[in-house]
């Protein structure tokens, strides 16, 4: 057997061994033979060579399972052509069987780099030109991952088909009922997924109270710092605490609301320090979700700078600042949490005996991503975005915090536009083209000077040496998180 093909069978063998006597609920086809005696039921693969698979055995599985899962590498042309078989099989024998691909790395267990990762990339992308109910990437074995993904899918095609049932039967009878989709839209979003996959989330409270100027206990009182949703609110026992709103309305894919499920678990019960905000509680009303947020004071870090003289901290308030914010971004890291948008702007200011205190707010866009693995989801907008995430390629994120850490800290310490006014990017360029020249300009040495300097001539060694070290094109080059805490706390020492 050629080595290509041992290759792949070691990686596929690998990963039904895992994955497979967990994911029951799940029939697994192997484009490849396996070696392994004591095969899983759910698991069914050629006997030999790449050779087809009984029709009757598959059919069995078809009907066995919630679904079939194809594992693959899709390296080589025999695969490829086998995998064109087996589709073409199911799609003319089964075809309302739902069918997911998993595209499975080269091999488990090693680094991958920038060239591999594009690699998987592009077949991923041949991978979906098959059509099938769901292309899934998998670079580890994680069972519960997998039927998480898994079950996501199936529930969204579930409501995409009962979607187009209804809408087929109202043109028939030329009764358009959008309330009834909606109805059953939000039904799938708020209650069966939830319940299904995210068992913390709070139940619809029918009862709720909700008024213009209150939420269930909270009085509410302003908006706060210029975010439309985020108000300012005070409880019961008259204390402040902050609610962000969200209408249901808005929300109109499963990923959405994991995304709020998400920030209200990792601010409730996973995420715990002095400068990260805390998740009181979450309601659900008829039309909304709301998270009540411990108050943080009454302005964010945008909206205290444009006050300042220089739109700009003083240098021991600005080194303070940015090492209580590093300090809790590195927590964060340390837990495989990335924040995913550090700026200005999500960071609150609360002033405590003389002392500005900060705390990160806003994890909507944040992630539970281990160092080896990347994302493709832009997240946050200039000029504290991450160049090679504002340029769409697949990332690093905790690189792509510490890089948003160092424009914040050069915005506080130099002043708010600092960035922009000292690139100069053209007026009206694309996203795409500002990064280019970001980037440019910090390839050049002395830059990180200039541009803490552009506004006012502001110069602060300290300062200087973080910028330097953060600051930097190439992601796997920048300082960490803990080292910026350590250069800022040394530096002002």
């Amino acid at each position: 057997m050629e080595r290509a093909t041992l290759e792949i069978r070691a990686v596929v063998e690998a990963y039904v061994s895992r994955v497979a006597p967990s994911a029951s609920a799940f029939g697994f086809l192997t484009l490849v033979p396996l070696g392994v005696q004591d095969r899983p039921a759910n698991v069914l693969a050629p006997e030999g060579g790449h050779g087809d698979m009984i029709v009757g055995r598959i059919t069995r599985m078809v009907e066995q399972y919630e679904g079939v899962v194809i594992p693959s590498v899709y390296k080589t042309k025999t695969e490829q052509r086998g995998l064109t078989r087996l589709l073409g099989h199911l799609r003319a024998a089964h075809p309302d069987a739902f069918v997911f691909l998993v595209q499975l790395p080269d091999r488990f267990g090693t680094e991958l780099t920038r060239g591999g990762l594009r690699t998987l990339m592009a077949r991923q992308v041949a991978l979906y030109s098959f059509g099938t109910s769901g292309v899934l990437m998998e670079l580890e074995s994680d069972p519960e991952g997998l039927q998480h993904k898994v079950r996501l899918e199936l529930l969204e095609n579930t409501a995409i088909q009962r979607r187009m049932q209804l809408f087929e039967s109202t043109l028939r009878t030329e009764v358009l009922d959008c309330q009834a989709i909606e109805d059953e839209h939000d039904s799938l979003l708020w209650d069966a997924i939830p319940k299904l996959l995210m068992p913390g989330f709070p139940a619809l409270d029918r009862d709720l109270l909700e008024r213009e100027n209150q939420v269930g206990e909270f009085q509410l009182v302003q908006q706060y710092a210029n975010h439309q949703h985020v108000l300012l609110a005070v409880n019961g026992q008259h204390e402040l605490v902050v609610v962000k709103m969200r209408s249901k309305r808005s929300v109109t894919a499963a990923e959405e609301v994991e995304s709020i499920y998400q920030e209200f678990c990792l601010l409730k019960h996973t995420l715990d320090h002095p400068h990260i905000i805390r998740c009181v509680t979450m309601l659900h009303s008829q039309s909304h979700v709301h998270l009540v947020l411990q108050y943080g004071g009454d302005a964010c870090m945008e909206q205290v700078l444009s006050t300042r003289p220089g739109c700009r901290l003083s240098r021991d308030d600005a080194l303070d600042c940015t090492t209580q914010v590093a300090s809790a971004l590195s927590y964060c890291h340390d837990v495989d949490v990335t924040h995913g948008q550090v700026s200005p702007r999500h960071v609150s200011v609360e002033m405590a005996r003389n002392r500005i205190v900060c705390r990160m707010v806003d994890f909507s866009m944040a992630a539970r991503v281990p160092d080896f693995s990347t994302r493709e989801t832009l997240c946050g907008a200039l000029p504290c975005v991450a160049p090679e995430a504002a340029l769409e390629e697949p990332y690093w994120p905790k690189p792509a915090d510490c890089w948003s850490l160092g424009v914040m800290l050069l915005e506080v310490v130099g002043g708010q536009g600092s960035l922009e006014l000292s690139v100069r990017w053209r007026r009206g360029a694309s996203l795409a083209q500002a990064t280019r020249e970001i980037l440019e300009f910090f390839a050049q040495a002395g830059s990180h000077a200039q541009a803490m300097s552009s506004m006012g001539g502001v110069h602060d060694n300290a300062a200087l040496a973080c910028l330097e070290a953060l600051l930097r094109p190439e992601p796997l080059r920048r300082a960490s998180a803990s080292d910026a805490v350590e250069v800022l706390s040394a530096r002002r020492a």
